[in-house]
C-alpha cells in the first residue's frame, strides 16, 4: 500500500511538473511534414526557426519517392512513375502576438528537379508500336505565401496555407522513343508519332501549344521541349512538433 501511495504521488508531482513546463514554454523550433508533397513525388520536410516574437526563416526540403500518375495517350490508359527533388526557403512574418503562431504571410524561393517515366502503346501507318515516354522537369520559383499556423495544446503545429501565388522559370524536356527494331520512321510513322505527342501534351496546361517539337526519323523518337516563365498557385498544410 504504501509503495502504491508513493507511486501516485510520483505521478501526480511528474505532472504538476510537467503543466509547469508547459505554462514556461517558448517555442523557437517547429519541425513539419507535408502530406501534399507525396501528390508531386515526395517526402517533405520543413523546418522553422523563430529569431524574434513575430519573424522566422523557414526551410523545406523534399526527397525523391516514386508516385504513379494516370493518364491516357491514344485514347488508352497509361500509367507514368514521378518522383520530385525540392527545395524551399522564406521568411515569415506574423501579425498575430503569439510566437509561431496566427495567420502570416511569407515571401519564398523555390526549386524543383522532377522526374518522370512511362510506356505508351499507339499504331503508326497500321503498325503496333509502344512508345517510351521520358520527362525532366527543372524550376526556379518565386511567391508570396499567406496562411495561418496553429499550435495545439503548446507542441502539436497545424500549419494551412491556402494562397501563393508564384512565378517559375521553367525548362522541361520530354521525350518519346521507339525502342523496337533499327529500321527509320517513314513520313507516315514520323507524322503520326508528333501528331501523338502533341495531343498527349496538351493534357497539361503549362506547355500546351507552347513546346517546340522535333521529330528525329533517324532514332525513331520525338522530343518536345519548353523554356519560359509559368505561373502557379501554392496550397496545402503540414503537421508537426514545436520545440
Amino acid at each position: 500500500m504504501k509503495k502504491i501511495t508513493i507511486l501516485i504521488l510520483l505521478i501526480f508531482a511528474l505532472c504538476k511538473w510537467g503543466s509547469t513546463q508547459d505554462k514556461a514554454f517558448d517555442p523557437t523550433v517547429t519541425v513539419k511534414w507535408a502530406p501534399t508533397g507525396l501528390l508531386v513525388g515526395n517526402i517533405a520536410m520543413q523546418g522553422e526557426y523563430s529569431f524574434n516574437a513575430k519573424s522566422s526563416l523557414t526551410a523545406k526540403i523534399g526527397v525523391p519517392v516514386g508516385k504513379n500518375y494516370h493518364s491516357k495517350f491514344h485514347g488508352k490508359e497509361i500509367d507514368i512513375n514521378m518522383k520530385a527533388f525540392s527545395f524551399m526557403t522564406g521568411y515569415r512574418h506574423y501579425l498575430s502576438k503569439r510566437k509561431l503562431s496566427g495567420f502570416y504571410y511569407e515571401p519564398y524561393f523555390k526549386y524543383v528537379h522532377q522526374t518522370a517515366g512511362g510506356l505508351g502503346e499507339t499504331t503508326l501507318d497500321n503498325q503496333p508500336v509502344t512508345l517510351n515516354f521520358t520527362n525532366t522537369y527543372n524550376a526556379f520559383g518565386f511567391g508570396l505565401q499567406l496562411g495561418t499556423q496553429f499550435i495545439i495544446h503548446k507542441r502539436f503545429v497545424l500549419d494551412l496555407f491556402f494562397l501563393g501565388p508564384e512565378i517559375n522559370s521553367v525548362n522541361n524536356s520530354f521525350r518519346a522513343i521507339d525502342p523496337a527494331g533499327s529500321e527509320s520512321w517513314t513520313n507516315i510513322e514520323a507524322s503520326q508519332a508528333e501528331g501523338d505527342i502533341r495531343n498527349f501534351l496538351d493534357q497539361f496546361p503549362f506547355i500546351k501549344n507552347r513546346v517546340d517539337v522535333k521529330v528525329d526519323k533517324n532514332n525513331k523518337s520525338v522530343n518536345a521541349d519548353f523554356n519560359g516563365w509559368v505561373g502557379a498557385l501554392r496550397f496545402g498544410f503540414s503537421i508537426g512538433y514545436a520545440f
